[in-house]
């Protein structure tokens, strides 16, 4: 990949011509110039951000403005072509509205079609210029164009502050020859892990309604119910179903109540029987005492007189009298005792009757349910299915979730093992690499040692951890990013997983010593030569005069300057030709 130009369909835009090895964007600050200018006053940043945009990223914020609606954003660019030995100079335009869209000509590898929906040219992309196996979810050719035309210095193995450290590891990987599907591998590990900890946090807080982590609460809910279905199961298959089940409750509840109440007439007549028995009694009692006559007499002889014929007559015949009085009551008591006795065994034989016909009727009852109660018991049994298969369910979630861990742990022990076998059977060109990265820090540092680490982390992800001994201040930190995009860049043009570009914008060297930014221009320009990338770089022209004059190793920075310069001298200076925002 080759970038020839960048230009604008507005004419005020400053078309940007780009040649092979170092190229050096100026921006020209005057000296009335503020650091609190518009921050679209020259354009250094912009110019970044355009190209990326253009090769299929998305549009920056602040370009979403009324001012820049009607653009369209054009670059040449030479791109491998279907013959292997061959590149095709592409135009590449793509409008700042809509975003959708894509106009490619110019490239064989589009078959023909020349608008193109912007995933189906970021998906030419991957495959067509960084060669990305289409069975390799990470790396996106997005992660990396963020490493090859940086616009985020915060962390230098990094292309934007919101990517995962394992995606990190796979795209730096990747540009440095090792297996994308290996690496690749991490993610699972990573996302299985974020499913276990979200699902945990879920349990704990309540988020996921009647879901214990608690396996052995479970399962001992879980044969509970499973045994009160089975009994119930069991109830059923021994019922015979009675459709005239009520019918027959009925009548043993009237035939109870017939009893109960020829039990109450028993009780009555026992208590009448017992009086007329006494009153019996009593009426012969009278009889045997009933001498008055003679009673009288004996009182009148103890007192020395005659009782008169006449009294003794009438006292004879009141006893007579009495006595027919007693036996007629007597007769009467003797017949309504029989009368009671009579009713009461009359009352024992029907109630003998009524009590077997009841039961007779219970025992029915007792062999049969009513067939409300089946289907009452059905509808039991149902919900005791339900919920056994709930609690299987809620075990089985339980025991996946707890599973997790050891799942885990074996994905991230294989990984381990498959990533250390990656790194030794690429060890010839991961050296190289590594060997690299060390020259290059003791060229930009005499009193420092540059190491590039390379490994597997405990949790299998690939770290790559660029390194410079002493104060870790933010200068260093961009000179590591400096060096590792340069030995990434040029590892992954040796195994055809990049073009050959590599941009970096001012902002990487705010922070870095004139002596140490001279040396990484020296170094840029000199391996871009070598093997044959452009290196383009933004840099405002005051600093660039402070860097050109450092002594031994100074940088001529003449040869590099694009014709173009940006100036915030007027409005008209910057990259678009006119301020907005």
């Amino acid at each position: 990949m080759f970038l020839s130009s960048l230009t604008s369909s507005d004419l005020r835009f400053k078309t940007l011509r780009f040649r092979e090895g170092l190229n050096i964007l100026v921006a020209d600050r005057t000296e009335t110039s503020e650091q609190g200018d518009s921050r679209n006053s020259i354009g250094k940043t912009s110019f970044v951000k355009v190209l990326k945009y253009v090769l299929g990223g998305d549009l920056a914020s602040e370009f979403k403005v009324p001012e820049l609606s009607e653009h369209t954003f054009t670059a040449i660019i030479s791109l491998p072509s279907t013959d292997d030995d061959a590149a095709d100079t592409v135009t590449i335009a793509r409008a700042v509205s809509p975003t959708t869209r894509v106009r490619v000509s110019g490239w064989s590898a589009t078959g023909g079609a020349t608008d193109l929906n912007v995933d189906e040219w970021r998906e030419l992309l991957s495959r067509k210029v960084f060669g990305i196996p289409e069975d390799a979810s990470r790396p996106t050719a997005g992660q990396i164009w963020g490493q090859l035309i940086r616009t985020y210095f915060g962390n230098p193995i990094k292309g934007h502050q919101s990517e995962a450290d394992w995606e990190s590891g796979v795209k730096l990987g990747f540009m440095l020859g090792l297996s994308p599907e290996i690496l690749g591998k991490a993610g699972d590990v990573d996302r299985l892990t974020k499913q276990g900890k979200a699902i945990r946090a879920a349990v704990k807080e309540g988020a996921i309604a009647h879901l214990s982590l608690d396996e052995s609460a479970l399962r001992a809910q879980l044969a509970t119910a499973r045994r009160q279905r089975d009994r119930t199961q069991s109830d059923l298959r021994s019922f015979k179903v009675d459709e005239q089940y009520a019918d027959h409750q009925r009548e043993a509840d009237g035939l109870s109540g017939s009893i109960q109440r020829l039990n109450d007439e028993a009780l009555s007549l026992q208590r009448r029987l017992r009086e007329l028995e006494e009153a019996l009694q009593d009426e012969v009692a009278s009889i045997q005492n009933n001498d008055l006559a003679a009673r009288l007499e004996r009182v009148y002889a103890e007192i020395g007189l005659v009782l008169p014929d006449t009294v003794s007559r009438r006292y004879g015949e009141v006893q007579a009298f009495h006595e027919s009085v007693v036996r007629n009551r007597r007769s009467f008591l003797e017949q309504e005792l029989g009368a009671v006795r009579e009713r009461l065994e009359a009352i024992d034989t029907e109630r003998r009757n009524l009590d077997g016909q009841r039961s007779q009727v219970m025992h029915l009852l007792n062999e049969t349910v009513a067939l409300d109660t089946f289907l009452s018991l059905q509808r039991d049994l149902a919900k005791q299915e339900s919920d056994v298969a709930d609690l299987e369910r809620r075990l089985e979630a339980a025991n996946s979730i707890s599973t997790i861990g050891d799942t885990i742990k074996l994905r991230t022990a294989e990984l381990v093992a498959s990533v250390r076998t990656e790194l030794n059977e690429r060890g010839d060109g991961l050296g190289e690499s590594i060997a690299l990265f060390g020259e290059l820090g003791a060229e930009i540092y005499t009193d420092r040692e540059a190491s590039l680490l390379v490994a597997p982390t405990v949790k299998g992800l690939l770290s790559v951890s660029p390194r410079i001994s002493g104060d870790a201040s933010t200068g260093v930190r961009s000179v590591e990013t400096f060096m590792l995009d340069m030995v990434c860049t040029i590892a992954a043009i040796k195994v055809g997983r990049a073009p050959r570009i590599l941009v970096h914008d001012s902002h990487l060297f705010d922070a870095i010593d004139g002596r140490q930014v001279a040396s990484c221009l020296n170094i840029g320009a000199r391996l871009a030569e070598r093997h044959g990338f452009q290196y383009i770089v933004t840099l405002n022209s005051d600093f660039l005069t402070s860097v050109e004059v450092q002594g031994d190793g100074a940088f001529d920075a003449e040869p590099y300057i694009l014709s173009t310069r940006l100036t915030d001298e007027t409005e008209a200076g910057g990259l678009f030709g006119f301020r907005f925002g």
